[in-house]
């Protein structure tokens, strides 16, 4: 037989609330600091210099390839969309 089990308290309620709470403000935050990491690294990758590409996927931590793809769409102002998109 399955031994019955005890109801949360409203402490340990609004314990887990509260956690819950922070780590969904965690997460938007990291979502908003990618999106800003991903624009400055399209930005700053775009530019007409030999090696840009490379340098700011060695220093992310990203291949030059992925740095080349946000490079491409912020110089289409695809970047640029999605973040007035979620301002609206």
């Amino acid at each position: 037989m399955r031994a019955t089990s005890d109801p949360l308290t409203e402490d340990e309620k609004a314990d887990l609330d509260e956690a819950v709470k922070a780590v969904r403000r965690a997460e938007q935050a990291l979502a908003c600091a990618q999106k800003h990491l991903n624009h400055t690294a399209g930005r700053i990758g775009s530019a007409d210099r030999y090696g840009q590409k490379a340098s700011v996927g060695r220093r992310v931590g990203w291949s030059r390839q992925h740095v080349t793809t946000l490079a491409n769409a912020y110089g289409a102002g695809e970047l640029d969309q999605e973040e007035e998109i979620e301002a609206a």
